[in-house]
């Protein structure tokens, strides 16, 4: 992945690197260095930011605040409220990041705890209607901060058998300013993002590739002078050789 990524901006000046949760996940590592190991090698690779997924909450929302110590990116939570936990003050509602002369503005959606994380693993944290602040954060973002683009990292999953479960096609469909959602939880893999139509009738864009690092996926935006955007959809790209040598 980090050859992939350095590849990449190698041929292309303006690069954000981003991640869609579920950062930890049950393997012999994860037991034994509790998420440090991930975390450090997120920080090598110089991602921009992340967001938290139902996993992150396995060694409890103490176990990951502790491995945030060795975060050099932070992680973006718009719709958890850790006021009374050890996560407070170590995560952002949002962040603006400016390339060339555009403004992309980021903001995270976590999915609901019930039913996925134990009382005891999230404790004191709180769950906040996501399509409520998916509204109020691109609406800030957009016509508040006058950002050129509105990303929104979801944890929610890509689609439900169930109509009234909010999702990332859902949220695309019920917001008005977010041109791009990237997702996680339910390992879609998608070789080219969704397009989706949204309140006011114009296209997001929603893209997952799967879990466990197996695929990079890949966006390109273009910007005219004007900052109109120009979407050029790139396909996941394989991380993982499927035929291995033995």
């Amino acid at each position: 992945r980090a050859a992939l990524i350095n590849k990449i901006r190698s041929e292309e000046k303006n690069v954000l690197l981003f991640d869609a949760g579920d950062i930890f996940q049950g393997t012999p590592y994860f037991n034994f260095w509790g998420g440090e190991l991930e975390i450090k090698m997120m920080s090598m690779m110089g991602y921009d930011a992340g967001i938290m997924g139902n996993h992150d909450f396995d060694n409890g929302v103490e176990g990951f605040a502790k491995q945030l110590t060795h975060a050099n990116f932070p992680v973006i939570n718009s719709n958890y409220d850790f006021t009374d936990t050890d996560l407070h003050n170590k995560t952002i509602p949002y962040k603006i990041f400016k390339k060339g002369n555009v403004k992309i503005g980021v903001y995270g959606l976590g999915i609901d705890f019930e039913g996925l994380v134990n009382k005891k693993e999230y404790g004191n944290s709180k769950y906040l209607d996501a399509l409520k602040k998916a509204l109020e954060m691109e609406r800030f973002l957009k016509l508040d901060q006058k950002c050129h683009m509105v990303v929104c990292l979801s944890h929610l999953g890509y689609r439900y058998k169930e109509g009234n479960k909010i999702c990332d096609v859902e949220l695309a469909k019920n917001t008005r300013y977010t041109d791009l959602i990237i997702g996680g939880h339910t390992h879609t893999f998608l070789r080219k993002p969704d397009s989706i139509r949204n309140l006011s009738g114009q296209e997001v864009l929603v893209n997952q590739v799967g879990f466990a690092g197996i695929n990079l996926g890949r966006l390109d935006f273009v910007f005219s002078k004007n900052n109109h955007k120009k979407m050029v959809y790139s396909s996941a790209i394989e991380v993982v050789e499927n035929n291995f040598k033995i």
